[in-house]
């Protein structure tokens, strides 16, 4: 057993909207099913596990397209100043996926346990950051 803690929404993460807050903490929810499965890993259910595991991952990477596209929406109805630097760090979150699927291409454990680790740190910092910046920007425009 593996026992990797679980991420908690803290609000000092929230842009104070709510739409996005939502989408943000639902991106956290699916990373901890991903944990729950990764702690219980159990050798003797190999097969049904690497079936629960690539289910929550396209879950989690269907979400991710979704929320992305929510915000850079945003981004051209709003005409939002930052719209390309933070469009390119979502594709650089993209590629470094794309990296750790080619380099566990063959171990969805691997690729699993290197998923969470990274999306992790880059959701965090990324909420504590860069979209903060837009939390502005988007409330003149109405949301809340």
């Amino acid at each position: 057993m593996n026992n990797n803690k679980k991420i908690e929404w803290e609000d000092r993460l929230s842009v104070g909207i709510k739409l996005i807050d939502d989408q943000h903490k639902n991106l956290f929810a699916t990373i901890n099913e991903l944990i729950d499965i990764i702690n219980v890993i159990s050798k003797a259910e190999k097969s049904a596990t690497e079936k629960k595991l690539d289910g929550i991952i396209n879950q989690l990477m269907a979400y991710k397209r979704f929320h992305f596209a929510t915000e850079e929406r945003y981004f051209k109805e709003f005409n939002y100043e930052k719209a390309d630097d933070h469009i390119f760090k979502h594709q650089s979150f993209d590629k470094k996926i794309d990296d750790i699927r080619k380099k566990n291409e063959s171990d969805v454990f691997s690729f699993a346990f290197e998923l969470v680790d990274f999306m992790e740190d880059w959701l965090i910092g990324h909420l504590m950051t860069t979209d903060q910046e837009y939390k502005e920007c988007f409330k003149v425009h109405g949301l809340k």
